[in-house]
């Protein structure tokens, strides 16, 4: 599908998951946001906070939220194609170009965990 295809607002509308739309995620445990990056790309950021005692504690945990992380990227892109076609009428196709995580330690027993994951739109 070429960029002239797309209807950028109901992907926007879709995407859109700001305090108080149905399609914010009804828990605190993490955060999963959208966001265009120019006219071709969508690029989807899953983070939690993870406490932790040791090291050894703060990698077992990093493998949990890689599995989660995975499972949640691609449920809510389900949705979010879902709700483009609700809105539009068109179908949404995504190519997964990458997928990266990373933890940071953001304190003496926490941490934050992010997978962003970039695809490609038609």
């Amino acid at each position: 599908m070429s960029e002239s295809q797309i209807d950028f607002n109901a992907l926007g509308q879709a995407i859109d998951s700001t305090w108080g739309r149905s399609s914010t995620p009804k828990t605190s445990s993490y955060s999963v946001k959208s966001s265009l990056l120019g006219s071709d790309k969508l690029q989807v950021t899953y983070q939690t906070t993870v406490n932790f005692r040791n090291e050894t504690e703060l990698l077992r945990a990093k493998r949990r939220y890689v599995d989660e992380s995975v499972t949640i990227t691609n449920e809510m892109i389900k949705q979010v194609k879902s709700s483009y076609k609700e809105l539009s009428d068109l179908s949404l196709k995504t190519k997964e170009l990458s997928s990266s995580d990373s933890i940071e330690v953001v304190g003496q027993r926490m941490a934050i965990y992010r997978r962003k994951t970039i695809l490609e739109i038609g």
